[in-house]
C-alpha cells in the first residue's frame, strides 16, 4: 500500500508540475524563428471573425485592428490582425498541409516578451467544415485572474499558439491529434484559430483537455484586444504548382464575409483559369494596393497568371 501511495504522490507530482517548452532561445525550446528555411509556403487567404475588446462589456465593441489581409503572406511582413475575445481567424492554404517529420506548420502571434502571452486554441481541417483540435494543456493557476498585464510562465503552456514572442512561431505536429481521433485526413488545407479569453470566470472561460480553465491576461479591453495573428506557415506539405508566397509576396488574396478579393502590390493584369484550362476571369489592377473582388461564384481550384507570376487559389 505504501509503495501504491508513493508511486500516485509520484504522478501527481509530475502531473503538477510538468513542464514543456522553454521559452524562444533557450535551451528546450520548440520556438521557430520566421527566418528559418523550414518554411515552404505560408497561408494565402483568411476568413476573420472579430471579438469584443471586452466580452463580458459587450458595449465595449470589437476590436479594430488589422485585416484579413494582414494574417496572409509570411510572418512580419503584413502586421497583424487581432483577434478579440473569443474572435476567430480561419486562414487556407492552397497546398496541402501533411504529417510529416517533426512539426508540420507554426502560428505567430505579435508577443513582445517571453511572459505577455495572449493564447488561441488551433484546429485543422480538410474541408472547412470539419475540425480536429490540438489536445491542449495549460497549468497555469486559475484560483487567482491573471490581470491585464500580468505574465505566464511559457513551460506550463502546450498546444496553445502565442506561447512564443515575435518572431518566433508556436509548432504543431499533426501526429499528437492521434491520441484523441482516428481515420484523420492525410491533407489539411485550413487552420482554424479561436482567442483563448483568458478569464477565469466560468461564464466566459476557455478550457484545456483536462478541463482546466486557461487563465491568461485580462481583461485587454483595448481595439487590439486578443489574440494577434500574424501568420501561419507551413513545414509539411504537398506543394502544387502554387505562387509560394515567401519567393512572390505581390499579390493577396483573402476572404471577407464569403467574399474573396485580391490585393496587388503592383500594377497587372491577371488572368484566371478553371481545371480545363479555360479562361473564366480577367482583372486588370491599374495601381500599387488596388484591391478587388474576385468574381468567382462557383467553389473550386482555380489557376490564376500574370505577366511574372502563376498560382492558384481555392474558392469555397
Amino acid at each position: 500500500m505504501q509503495k501504491i501511495l508513493l508511486t500516485l504522490l509520484s504522478c501527481c507530482s509530475v502531473a503538477l508540475y510538468a513542464q514543456f517548452g522553454t521559452p524562444a532561445g533557450e535551451v528546450g525550446s520548440t520556438a521557430i524563428h520566421a527566418d528559418s528555411n523550414c518554411f515552404i509556403d505560408w497561408g494565402n487567404t483568411a476568413h476573420i471573425i472579430k471579438g469584443y475588446m471586452d466580452i463580458s462589456m459587450p458595449d465595449s465593441g470589437t476590436v479594430d485592428v488589422g485585416s484579413a489581409e494582414s494574417a496572409c503572406g509570411p510572418a512580419k511582413q503584413n502586421g497583424v490582425v487581432s483577434l478579440g475575445d473569443s474572435g476567430v481567424a480561419v486562414v487556407q492554404f492552397f497546398n496541402a498541409i501533411i504529417d510529416g517529420a517533426g512539426f508540420d506548420f507554426a502560428i505567430f502571434e505579435n508577443a513582445f516578451n517571453d511572459t505577455f502571452l495572449e493564447l488561441a486554441h488551433v484546429e485543422i481541417s480538410n474541408d472547412g467544415e470539419t475540425y480536429y483540435r490540438f489536445p491542449s494543456t495549460s497549468l497555469t493557476q486559475y484560483k487567482k485572474q491573471l490581470g491585464t498585464f500580468d505574465g505566464i510562465n511559457t513551460e506550463k503552456i502546450h498546444n496553445l499558439a502565442g506561447k512564443y514572442r515575435f518572431p518566433y512561431g508556436t509548432p504543431f505536429d499533426i501526429s499528437e491529434l492521434d491520441s484523441v481521433y482516428t481515420d484523420l485526413p492525410e491533407e489539411f488545407y485550413f487552420v482554424r484559430i479561436t482567442d483563448v479569453i483568458g478569464s477565469i470566470n466560468p461564464k466566459w472561460a476557455s478550457k484545456d483537455q483536462l478541463g482546466n480553465i486557461i487563465n491568461d491576461p485580462w481583461p485587454t479591453p483595448f481595439i487590439s484586444s486578443g489574440f494577434d495573428l500574424d501568420a501561419v506557415g507551413m513545414i509539411n506539405g504537398r506543394i502544387t504548382n502554387c505562387v509560394n508566397l515567401q519567393t512572390h509576396p505581390s499579390l493577396y488574396f483573402y476572404s471577407i464575409n464569403e467574399e474573396t478579393f485580391i490585393k496587388s502590390r503592383e500594377s497587372c493584369t491577371i488572368k484566371f483559369y478553371n481545371n480545363s484550362g479555360m479562361l473564366v476571369e480577367v482583372i486588370s489592377i491599374l495601381k500599387s494596393g488596388d484591391t478587388i473582388p474576385v468574381k468567382l461564384q462557383k467553389s473550386g481550384v482555380y489557376y490564376w497568371k500574370t505577366e511574372q507570376y502563376s498560382g492558384g487559389i481555392f474558392i469555397k
